[in-house]
């Protein structure tokens, strides 16, 4: 494993939370599980991020990041 994944995520007012992952798609699943309790439509990663951040409720952001 040459990269691991960093998921900076938090709510709108607070503090942000970091989580590690090797996979990008154990990141991705991170974002739903943190934001479950979220009344929402089922939507695309993208189209969650957007809306998250248009209705105020936080923010997330997945980095690719090399070990070295």
């Amino acid at each position: 494993m040459d990269y691991v994944y960093t998921l900076k995520i938090r709510y709108s007012g607070e503090e942000d939370d970091v989580f590690v992952f090797s996979t990008k798609e154990k990141a991705e699943a991170q974002v739903y599980e943190y934001f479950e309790h979220i009344e929402k439509p089922l939507m695309k990663l993208d189209d969650f991020e957007e809306y998250l951040f248009s209705q105020d409720i936080g923010y997330f952001d997945i980095e690719q990041n090399k070990i070295n």
